[in-house]
């Protein structure tokens, strides 16, 4: 009888040590997982997570360099974004820009990879030239065209003067000064939508064309049910990146018309560096940041959901 206990009890150890040892091996493969993932978590949060909560703690404060102050003021900041010139100014070419932009950038980029992916003589070359404004730096492309576009010593204003006799007023007239900034957005980022269509493109199969050539499809047909659908995840994903992209950047802007006349042009990510770099009110300047923040967000979960019904449909 004691043996027959004896002989039970080793067994329910050796059942215990059978279960306790995928424990440990999962909690040892745990503990190695966050090993490694910790470095770069430490990373990604003292340069994105940290930033950002400082950010919109200091929305709430009346933080101004100059004045010295740093109270916390609650949500004046936010209220003072709803009465600012400037920023409703901003807030309204913000959207017209980067929505105008983004979408004749993706009509253009269109056009442009259908003309390189066709077959003739010096494509590579057509390819290779058709980068040269994307490579550009933002900044130098807008000083360089607000040279071209100047009223009075514009290569293009003086041609244009030449051969109509009228005299064009690029940065003076506030409609004018916003065609031209998403005129030359487009110049600027268009040849990198193109490159990147062409490259879905080139995804497509070939055999999809030829049959639907022998089914007597147009080239309009073939294009709107073949081609379309086949790269829909890849514009739907470049149209979140340039939204985010103008959202974000400033540079063109401030190079070529620095927000004016007036701020006519002038766009959130400006206004965010004047107010803070330029006149220190960091407080003011990170409520606008987080505005713009939500704005990216918003383009983000809606961008998502789309690729995610067009991956599902494909």
């Amino acid at each position: 009888m004691q043996k027959i206990t004896i002989e039970g009890n080793a067994a329910v150890t050796k059942r215990r040590l059978a279960l306790s040892l995928p424990r440990r091996t999962t909690v040892r493969r745990y503990l190695l997982f966050f090993a490694l993932i910790a470095p770069a978590f430490i990373l990604r949060f003292i340069t994105a997570a940290y930033p950002i909560a400082q950010t919109v703690l200091y929305s709430f404060t009346n933080y101004n360099l100059l004045k010295g102050t740093n109270e916390f003021i609650g949500f004046e900041n936010y209220s003072a974004l709803t009465t600012d010139f400037g920023v409703r100014g901003a807030l309204s070419f913000t959207i017209v820009y980067v929505l105008a932009s983004t979408f004749i950038e993706l009509a253009v980029g269109m056009m442009i990879a259908l003309l390189l992916n066709a077959n003739f003589r010096g494509r590579a070359f057509a390819r290779t030239i058709n980068l040269i404004p994307w490579a550009i730096p933002t900044i130098v492309a807008g000083y360089a065209f607000r040279w071209f576009l100047d009223d009075q010593f514009g290569l293009l204003t003086n041609w244009i003067n030449a051969i109509t006799g009228k005299h064009m007023l690029a940065f003076i007239d506030p409609t004018g000064a916003k065609l031209s900034v998403i005129l030359v957005h487009v110049w600027k980022d268009a040849p990198f939508m193109a490159i990147i269509f062409l490259a879905g493109m080139q995804g497509v199969p070939e055999d999809l064309y030829e049959a639907a050539k022998i089914d007597g499809a147009s080239a309009w047909q073939r294009f709107w049910s073949i081609t379309i659908p086949l790269v829909k995840p890849l514009v739907i994903t470049m149209t979140l990146f340039r939204i985010v992209w103008s959202l974000s950047g400033f540079d063109l802007v401030y190079g070529l018309t620095s927000g004016g006349p007036g701020v006519a042009t002038s766009v959130l990510a400006l206004q965010v560096f004047r107010e803070g770099i330029l006149y220190f009110k960091f407080g003011f300047a990170s409520a606008i940041s987080v505005v713009l923040l939500l704005f990216v967000a918003l383009v983000g979960i809606i961008a998502l959901r789309l690729y995610r019904r067009a991956d599902v449909a494909y």
